[in-house]
């Protein structure tokens, strides 16, 4: 591999399916002899995840809008800028708002290559202007993304999806002790909901609590829900959830915020109900997926309808119809109930995930991506 120096930068270091995919890139990048420098807020629970890679990183106090006084950005350039010089930064990769937009601004000013990383279609429209002006190259992690980004004009568009730690989500991992703690049984039947609460995942998530319901109380009595994650609607979905359990007269929804160690849970569920790296993880942990997320539905996931699936980013992106209670009910009925489907299907969808996003191979399609950006003109 070419000897580029890397800064990787985001806005923040908490759990999310952006900053989960920074991490495993910049490990493997490491292990493949690329220089790797990470700047971020000093804040979120994955901060010693990144600090365990021994990479240098850069704690900057990156606005939280870009309504920014211009002597503030003007000194937040300053030490971005103090960054490449001193590390002799060849790339500068970044992935949000605002810290793309200032180390977009600032590699430029330091004339390094720029490599902008779309993860959603959530960056309000005049921000994604911005951070395109800045960019040399645009990788979009999913085919809609591609789409949404050439309606912009951009030119210099790569599609790499997120990457996958293979090794990470391994199988044959005991949950004994996990369902103690959470005080399910062994041999009740498990749902995960794993995503960030809020938006229209939020809204995804009270459909699941209301269509796991109605399976409790007929036809799956041992049903359990687990739902993993942190957001702006959290408390509501608390608030749900306890008067979910007043009806049904019985605990089974286990609310327990974000996760370091997801793992874990993937391995304890029989179904996760997710979408976007959340669905890739879960097959990656031999799970059959049902998906849904802010764009709309797609559904169950199969070897057979995975392309498709992809094509749609699992419902975050684009999506075949809008999700209901009623759907995600008669889904989860139909799946629960056939365990030997269950474990086929997980083994057919870890092998998908093996051949098509393991990071090890997605490091290297970056890493070409980044030399080709610096022979490109190195940020002219």
């Amino acid at each position: 591999m070419d000897n580029e120096r890397v800064l990787l930068v985001v806005d923040a270091l908490y759990v999310g399916g952006t900053e989960t995919h920074i991490l495993s890139l910049a490990k493997e990048l490491i292990k493949n002899n690329v220089y790797v420098s990470i700047a971020a807020r000093k804040e979120g629970s994955l901060i010693s995840s990144f600090e365990a890679l021994n990479c240098p990183i850069h704690h900057i106090d990156f606005p939280r809008t870009l309504t920014l006084e211009k002597s503030d950005e003007a000194k937040l350039l300053r030490k971005i800028e103090d960054i490449i010089e001193s590390e002799k930064i060849s790339v500068a990769h970044f992935h949000q708002t605002p810290s793309g937009y200032l180390t977009g601004k600032a590699a430029k000013n330091k004339r390094i290559a720029t490599v902008f990383t779309v993860h959603g279609t959530y960056y309000p429209e005049q921000e994604i202007r911005m951070l395109l002006k800045y960019s040399d190259t645009i990788i979009c992690v999913s085919p809609p993304l591609c789409e949404y980004i050439k309606s912009f004009g951009a030119k210099n568009i790569k599609l790499v999806p997120n990457g996958i730690d293979i090794e990470a989500y391994s199988v044959n991992r005991s949950t004994e002790e996990l369902k103690k703690v959470l005080k399910i049984p062994k041999d009740s039947v498990v749902v995960l909901y794993a995503s960030r609460i809020a938006w229209a995942k939020a809204n995804v998530c009270s459909m699941l609590l209301r269509a796991c319901k109605d399976l409790k109380l007929n036809p799956i009595p041992d049903l359990h829900l687990v739902v993993v994650g942190d957001g702006n609607k959290l408390n509501d979905i608390r608030v749900l959830a306890h008067y979910i359990e007043k009806l049904c007269k019985m605990s089974f929804i286990h609310i327990v915020g974000e996760q370091r160690d997801m793992h874990a849970y993937y391995s304890m569920a029989d179904c996760v109900v997710g979408t976007g790296r959340v669905a890739l993880e879960a097959m990656a942990s031999e799970k059959t997926v049902i998906t849904a997320g802010n764009h709309g539905y797609f559904g169950e996931v199969t070897k057979d309808n995975f392309d498709e699936a992809w094509e749609y980013y699992f419902g975050d992106h684009d999506s075949k119809s809008q999700p209901s209670r009623h759907v995600l009910r008669d889904s989860l009925r139909r799946i629960l109930t056939d365990k030997e489907y269950l474990k086929q299907n997980g083994l057919e969808s870890r092998k998908i995930v093996e051949e098509k996003f393991n990071i090890k191979k997605i490091a290297i399609d970056i890493v070409e991506i980044y030399s080709e950006a610096v022979k490109g003109g190195n940020g002219s």
